[in-house]
């Protein structure tokens, strides 16, 4: 009988503590998963599925006067100001600059090097000097004529920038 007593409580003491360990990495490995959706969002709620590369949304503005997209880039430079617009690595080093729509979010000033996913309006469009002096300024560059003046501009209403555990 002692030995009945014996076996059932050291077989209810391990059973606990082996539920309670399972718990613990059932638990654990969801939040690994929630670390891969891990992202800031700014502007009007978007999802991160279904965005294409920065490339093809170069391709599809390049025929088109204005082209609504989701794509996903990484954030080059952003407005040291206020954090009013950024800007954006593409394969050919052509510029990509975001705005924000009605100017109504700002992005984080130390988002550069971060993935970023945004919704929009892309067009492609020449600025008037004022602008893209202004656009220089902001950044710190010197304003450079046969480079300032023609860009790829995207009007943001959502966007999303991976958090660190998403780099």
């Amino acid at each position: 009988m002692n030995i009945k007593k014996d076996i059932s409580r050291l077989l209810s003491t391990n059973w606990v503590v082996l539920i309670i360990s399972g718990a613990f990495f059932v638990v654990g490995g969801s939040s690994c998963e929630n670390k891969k959706a891990s992202w800031d969002s700014f502007g009007d709620p978007i999802a991160p599925e279904a965005a294409i590369t920065t490339d093809a949304m170069l391709t599809g503005v390049a025929s088109a006067d204005s082209l609504a997209v989701k794509f996903e880039a990484e954030i080059t430079e952003v407005c040291q100001m206020k954090g009013c617009w950024m800007t954006l690595k593409s394969a050919d080093g052509s510029p990509v600059r975001v705005t924000f729509k009605d100017y109504g979010f700002f992005v984080p000033k130390d988002a550069a090097g971060k993935k970023v996913i945004i919704e929009g309006v892309a067009l492609s469009e020449v600025l008037d000097e004022a602008t893209a002096r202004h656009y220089a300024e902001d950044s710190g560059k010197p304003f450079d004529e046969n480079a300032d003046l023609r860009q790829v501009s995207v009007i943001a209403s959502g966007v999303l920038i991976a958090k660190e555990d998403q780099l």
